[in-house]
C-alpha cells in the first residue's frame, strides 16, 4: 500500500515513523522546503508530555532550556506560575531534522492538487505525479491538501511573529503579556538570548511596539513569522486524511499545535496499520474535540470581555494562583477554567461572567 504525506514538519515525520513498523506500507513525503526545520513558524516552547508521552525516542539535544512557569502580565500589574521542568524551550531545526531521519522525503516539490483514481489518487506537484492509496495532508494552517480536496472548514488564521535577540534573562520563566484581543511573549532560550513574540491583527508593528513599551533591548539575531488556524474543519474524507495544523489539531487559548498533532497522528497511524481508517475523525475528536472546542468558546466569550472585566478576572486569578500552580494543565485547559469558574469566590464577584463561562464549558 502507498501512503504518501503532504509536509515534511514534526506532525507528518512523526505520523511516518510510526507507520514503517509495517513493512509492506510504501512511505513517501513531500516537502516544499529546502530542508527539515525551515523555515521556523513557532515558537518553539513544548510541554515536557511531548517528549514524555511520545512513542519514540525524541532528540533531547534539542531541547536548549527547561522553564519551571510564567510570569503573568495584565497592564502594570504580574504574578509568577510556578511549575518545575513544565515545559523545554527546543531548537526546532534539530527536533525536526530527528524526526525525519531515515526516511523517504523529496523536498523542493510542491503539491498542485489530485485527481481520484480507481481507489486512490494520483497527486500531482511541481516534479511530477505521484500514485497513492492514502494521501494525508500534513502541510500547516493553509493546508493544499484541505483545499483541493474540498474539506468543509470554519477557520480563522491568526498572524504571529517572533524575533530571536541577544538580552538576558534573570530567570527561566515564560513572560506572557496579555493585551487584548491576543497576547505576546517573551521565552528565555538561555540567560543572554530569548525569544520575543506576538500575536495580532499587524504582528510585525505591534511586536516592535511591545518590545519598545517594555523596553527589550538587543541585537535581533532572526525573524520568524506564522500562520496558525483556529475552528473546525473535516479531516477525513475517503482515504484522505489531515493531521496537525492542516486539521487544526491547536490549542485555541495558546495557538500551540505539537502536542495535539503528534497525538493525532498516532491515532491515525492505529487506523491504518488495523485498517480501520473510517474512525480517525471519530478518535481524535473523542480525545481533543472537547478541548479544543471549550478554548474556542472562552475565546470568543475573552473577546466580548472589556478591560475593567478582564482586569477583574485577572486579580481573581492572582489571588488564586496557587490553584493554577497546582492544577494547570499545559495540554488541557478546560480543566483549569472549569475549576476556577465553579469555585464560590469567582462566581460570587464575577456574576453574569462566570454564568457565561460555565455556559461555554458545559455546553462543549
Amino acid at each position: 500500500m502507498k501512503i504518501l504525506i503532504v509536509g515534511a514538519g514534526p506532525i507528518g515525520c512523526y505520523l511516518a515513523q510510526l507507520l514503517k513498523i509495517n513493512s509492506n506500507l510504501n512511505i513517501k513525503i513531500i516537502e516544499e522546503h529546502h530542508a527539515l526545520g525551515k523555515p521556523v513558524h513557532c515558537a518553539g516552547l513544548v510541554s515536557k508530555e511531548v517528549f514524555g508521552h511520545s512513542r519514540i525516542n525524541l532528540n533531547h539535544k534539542s531541547i536548549l532550556n527547561t522553564i519551571d512557569g510564567a510570569q503573568i502580565f495584565f497592564g502594570k500589574d504580574s504574578f509568577y506560575i510556578k511549575r518545575k521542568s513544565v515545559a523545554f524551550v527546543i531548537d526546532r531545526e534539530k527536533f525536526d531534522q530527528h524526526l525525519g531521519e531515515k526516511l523517504s522525503i523529496d523536498f523542493n516539490t510542491r503539491f498542485i492538487g489530485l485527481e481520484k483514481r480507481k481507489k486512490g489518487f494520483l497527486v500531482e506537484t511541481d516534479k511530477g505525479g505521484f500514485y497513492t492509496d492514502i494521501l494525508i495532508g500534513a502541510d500547516g494552517a493553509n493546508s493544499t491538501v484541505r483545499k483541493s480536496a474540498e474539506f468543509r472548514e470554519n477557520i480563522e488564521y491568526l498572524k504571529g511573529v517572533q524575533f530571536r535577540l541577544r538580552y538576558k534573562m534573570k530567570n527561566n520563566f515564560v513572560q506572557v503579556y496579555l493585551k487584548k484581543p491576543f497576547f505576546a511573549w517573551i521565552i528565555p532560550e538561555s540567560t543572554q538570548i530569548v525569544r520575543a513574540g506576538i500575536i495580532s491583527y499587524n504582528p510585525y508593528q505591534d511586536l516592535l511596539d511591545f518590545l519598545r513599551e517594555n523596553n527589550v533591548k538587543g541585537e535581533i539575531l532572526e525573524k520568524f513569522a506564522g500562520t496558525v488556524p483556529l475552528g473546525t474543519c473535516q479531516t477525513q474524507k475517503e482515504n484522505i486524511f489531515l493531521i496537525g495544523d492542516a486539521a487544526c489539531q491547536v490549542k485555541p487559548l495558546t495557538q500551540g499545535g505539537i502536542y495535539y498533532g503528534m497525538r493525532c497522528a498516532e491515532i491515525l497511524a492505529d487506523c491504518i496499520l488495523k485498517k480501520r481508517l473510517y474512525e480517525y475523525e471519530k478518535r481524535w475528536r473523542e480525545r481533543f474535540g472537547e478541548e479544543i472546542n471549550v478554548g474556542l468558546k472562552i475565546r470568543k466569550l475573552y473577546l466580548t470581555l472589556n478591560d475593567r472585566d478582564i482586569a477583574k478576572i485577572f486579580r481573581i486569578l492572582k489571588k488564586n494562583k496557587i490553584i493554577l500552580e497546582r492544577f494547570a494543565d499545559f495540554e488541557n485547559h478546560s480543566r483549569m477554567f472549569s475549576f476556577l469558574a465553579k469555585t464560590l469566590h469567582i462566581k460570587d464577584f464575577l456574576g453574569g461572567i462566570f454564568i457565561s463561562i460555565i455556559k461555554s464549558i458545559d455546553r462543549a
